[in-house]
């Protein structure tokens, strides 16, 4: 079925607004696409020559202060001459503001100007070290991490301390997080951080990138989406890494300027309105007339009959659903009156054959027995017989029990002379009796008499929902529990058997037909009388069957 819009706002929207909202919306995220390719490349370009300058400027910092500390000239002999030189050299603070010592090549310390480097505690980081090397001291959480430079001095090593921030490299760290979208971090060999911009990092250790890597975009530490471009100080082994949220370093104009072209302004507008049209007519009315149809399947004619607007093909729509609504409702009418009938001819029916098998094939079993009986006294003197007349008087007493039993479930006699609760007490003694399974009976409340009608179709729910227990739950134990209150009546038949999905068994194609029209039988009784029935199971947790019904009590005799 070819579908034509017949209205000229969906004609607008479909033919006109969608196809150049489409072509503005790809021309606009292109161009987009493409500024900010273009933005990122520029600004990863631009980080990775900083960076690669500030790591080459802190090794060539850290090389010049190796030399100075290599070309001073020492004197060998005692220690207080040592001591004396090495003090008066004014201008080595400015170099190592941690100050300089001389060792010996074990690690003994010679001779050391004042500074803030505790000697006794690097003496033991500079045993087994190279004569050329560089060390570095940190402080977790603090932004104070010392670099140790050695260098040989004849036949002594001398060590050198400078904080890394009094190097002038540091300006040239800090000015590359000026920013709050920008952070910088020097780790050395190990992933260890030397240095960062937020010092509560510094002393963690961090993933140690590849010596060629280059700027990737990547999560930082937060989540956030950054590019991070590392580059590696020559003279050890040492890294630099900066990572730049560069989506937010971009300036706000240049953000705009990736935005659609403002003429998406007034397509977008136009679209919203149709798109509202459509939801106010169209959507929004179809979901109303949705929820009625819910209802309507759930039992509630009436809710249909609430108009939900919309445009006409809707309202004509509803009007259909309506008729077929009040068609369906009085197909109902007649079936429920149909199956009324039904169920009570049937009831009728069972009277007429409790009545004949009681007054004719019961009678018929007792006169046999009798005969039986009188048989005895010429049959005395044989052993044999005897043995088999009394194995045939036990047989009519089976037959007669039986026969009465079925009687019963035909004919409840209990229900009609004293009522609903003694004649479910007495079908569940009857249906424990054999031992096979037991039955446990319950009342509550104060019990009263109800409508013949009402009694009957409880009786025969509970009836059936016994029987259901008995012959396919495979159930040991079953509780049948009747509660009065003050308007309504509560029965409930529980067991402990293999359960079953209820939605299954009331479907087509049940494996037990006998089953799915008992399970029908019990939801028709229970509307004859405006009673509620519910059925819950799950496979291997049992089964239980509740039916709720208001009382009605019998009208008094006129």
């Amino acid at each position: 079925m070819k579908i034509r819009p017949t209205s000229l706002p969906l004609q607008l929207l479909i033919l006109v607004v969608l196809p150049l909202l489409a072509l503005l919306l790809i021309i606009a995220l292109g161009g987009a696409a493409l500024h900010q390719a273009a933005m990122r490349d520029m600004l990863v370009s631009h980080n990775a020559q900083v960076v690669a300058g500030a790591a080459t400027s802190l090794s060539e910092q850290l090389v010049q202060r190796r030399e100075v500390l290599a070309a001073l000239q020492l004197p060998t002999g005692e220690r207080q001459k040592l001591q004396e030189t090495l003090s008066g050299m004014r201008w080595l603070p400015a170099l190592f503001d941690g100050g300089v010592a001389v060792f010996t090549e074990d690690g003994q310390v010679l001779a050391a100007v004042p500074g803030g480097a505790q000697w006794q505690v690097i003496a033991p980081l500079i045993g087994g070290q190279p004569p050329s090397a560089f060390i570095a001291q940190v402080t977790p959480g603090q932004d104070d991490t010392q670099i140790i430079v050695l260098a040989p001095a004849d036949d002594l090593r001398v060590a050198g301390v400078v904080s890394l921030t009094a190097l002038p490299v540091g300006a040239v760290l800090q000015s590359l997080h000026e920013s709050s979208t920008t952070a910088v971090y020097l780790i050395d060999g190990t992933g260890q951080v030397l240095y960062h911009s937020d010092s509560m990092y510094v002393g963690r250790r961090f993933a140690v990138p590849s010596s060629d890597a280059q700027p990737v975009e990547r999560l930082d530490q937060q989540g956030q989406n950054v590019v991070a471009t590392a580059a590696t100080v020559p003279v050890t082994r040492w890294t630099l890494i900066q990572e730049e949220r560069w989506q937010e370093t971009l300036s706000p104009l240049m953000r705009y300027s990736q935005a659609a072209p403002l003429v998406l302004v007034p397509g977008l507008l136009i679209a919203m309105g149709a798109m509202w049209f459509g939801i106010q007519r169209i959507v929004v009315p179809l979901r109303r007339l949705e929820a009625q149809a819910t209802a309507v399947a759930g039992g509630d004619f009436a809710a249909i009959e609430q108009q939900v607007g919309g445009i006409r093909e809707i309202q004509h729509l509803q009007a259909t659903l309506q008729d077929m609504a009040r068609r369906v409702q009085a197909a109902q009418i007649s079936m429920h009156d149909y199956i009324g009938a039904i169920t009570q001819a049937q009831e009728d029916e069972r009277r007429r054959l409790a009545r004949e098998l009681h007054d004719q094939t019961a009678q018929a079993l007792v006169a046999l027995g009798h005969r039986q009986q009188m048989l005895k006294p010429y049959l005395k003197d044989d052993a044999r017989a005897a043995g088999l007349q009394a194995e045939i008087r036990q047989m009519i007493q089976d037959a007669l029990e039986d026969l009465r039993r079925i009687v019963r479930a035909l004919r409840p006699v209990y229900l009609e002379e004293l009522g609903l609760v003694p004649a479910l007490q007495m079908l569940a003694r009857d249906l424990g009796g054999d031992g096979k399974i037991t039955v446990h009976f319950e009342k509550t409340g104060t019990p009263q008499r109800l409508t013949p009608e009402h009694e009957i179709a409880l009786y025969r729910i509970a009836q059936e929902a016994l029987n259901n227990a008995w012959r396919h739950s495979g159930a040991a134990q079953i509780w049948l529990k009747v509660h009065f209150a003050e308007r309504q009546i509560t029965i409930s038949v529980q067991d402990n058997g293999r359960g079953f999905s209820p939605e299954r068994q009331t479907g087509a194609g049940s494996a037990s037909a006998a089953k799915h029209f008992g399970i029908m039988g019990m939801y028709e009784r229970a509307a004859l009388i405006g009673a509620r029935l519910q059925i819950q199971s799950e496979p291997g947790a049992g089964t239980t069957v509740t039916v709720q019904a208001p009382i009605a009590p019998p009208m008094a005799d006129a």
